[in-house]
């Protein structure tokens, strides 16, 4: 493989823009929409009166989805929709491509199933459909059959940031080389019951490349993202010492995805109500230039300040947050910072660019049948 910007062999390992991932296209399925910006106010949790909101025939095709589980069918129309948008996997060989895939939930209503069935009359009592989605890993196969996917595949499922360690990941990925575009999908469905209920429903993709690669073959750029994850342990917050270094790492890594040239930061907020969460809304809140999304409907924040202490299951929230960002028309600086009281902290800050011109409607797909740094704040 030749380095796009040199055409010298790629025998070492080379940087192409460790700090950066840029954006070529954007796709959301949810019930409240396929809108960005509506899918984001609703923070991907599901319609109470949606219905029978998705229709695979109409979304996918008449034959071949019906068995899928639903986020799975999800995850293929959020697909469809960034290669619409301009997204161009297909622009490097197959096996040169990645996929990133993220979810929480995506299968645990099929898993439940599937163990009812195991108890009640044994493995061989298992739908032949469903046989192979014994492991959360393989939510992504199908998607990665049908564009082609071959160079690189890892799932993500932290709790809720799930979606913006994925970019973390595939910031390193490009940078190492191991790919030249990745596909990241993002896909929820619903709790089963009887584990509480609740929870996300939908998908969204992204289709990333890295800086250079995008210049080498004239992809359209959506946006300019820089990622990153850290650890904060929430025992570290229980004296005055472990906050005072807690404070320090959460400060130093919001100075990474400041804006260029002290601009103003639009900050969206998805945390809990723990104490990790606190420390990561008042470290927010202590950077200049910093300023509070727009008020919005659903569980997304409006201000840096914890969220009400209701349950939230699933990563799409913030990775919808992100398309928001990435499509918004004020073209404005943004960052989606996650954090839970496990300790998991990601943020992410989105520089749109200005959108070319609209590709040519044939970008529809074949039908095949850290940097990622964990700062430890101990």
């Amino acid at each position: 493989m030749r380095d796009a910007t040199t055409d010298a062999p790629r025998d070492v390992l080379t940087d192409v823009s460790a700090d950066e991932l840029v954006v070529t296209g954007v796709g959301v399925v949810t019930p409240w929409g396929d809108s960005p910006e509506v899918a984001a106010a609703a923070g991907g949790v599901p319609m109470t009166d949606a219905g029978n909101w998705f229709d695979h025939r109409e979304r996918l095709g008449p034959r071949g989805y019906k068995y899928l589980p639903a986020a799975a069918q999800y995850a293929l129309a959020a697909a469809r929709g960034a290669l619409a948008d301009g997204g161009r996997p297909d622009a490097v060989p197959a096996d040169r491509r990645g996929l990133l895939l993220a979810t929480n939930a995506g299968l645990a209503g099929l898993f439940d199933v599937m163990d009812a069935t195991v108890a009640e009359s044994g493995a061989g009592g298992i739908s032949p459909a469903s046989a192979p989605y014994f492991a959360v890993n393989v939510l992504g196969n199908r998607l990665a059959v049908e564009l082609a996917l071959n160079g690189f595949a890892l799932t993500v499922a932290t709790a809720r940031t799930a979606a913006l360690d994925a970019l973390s990941t595939g910031t390193l990925v490009l940078a190492s080389g191991r790919a030249d575009s990745l596909v990241l999908a993002v896909a929820e469905e619903v709790v089963p019951g009887d584990r509480g209920g609740g929870g996300e429903q939908g998908a969204a993709v992204l289709t990333l490349e890295s800086p250079a690669m995008a210049r080498a073959h004239g992809s359209p750029v959506r946006a300019t993202l820089r990622a990153r994850s850290l650890f904060v342990p929430p025992a570290a917050l229980a004296d005055p010492a472990g906050r005072a270094r807690a404070d320090r790492a959460l400060a130093a890594a919001l100075a990474g995805p400041a804006a260029p040239g002290g601009r103003p930061v639009t900050v969206h907020l998805d945390l809990d109500d723990s104490p990790v969460a606190e420390a990561v809304a008042a470290a927010v809140t202590a950077v200049p230039g910093r300023r509070p999304a727009p008020p919005t409907v659903g569980p997304q924040q409006a201000d840096p300040s914890p969220a009400p202490a209701t349950p939230r299951v699933g990563c799409l929230g913030p990775a919808l947050a992100v398309a928001h960002a990435v499509t918004a028309r004020d073209q404005g600086e943004r960052l989606v910072v996650c954090a839970t009281g496990a300790g998991h902290v990601a943020l992410v800050r989105v520089s749109p660019a200005a959108v070319p011109p609209a590709p040519p409607a044939s970008a529809e797909p074949s039908h095949h049948t850290q940097e990622s740094e964990h700062a430890e704040v101990a």
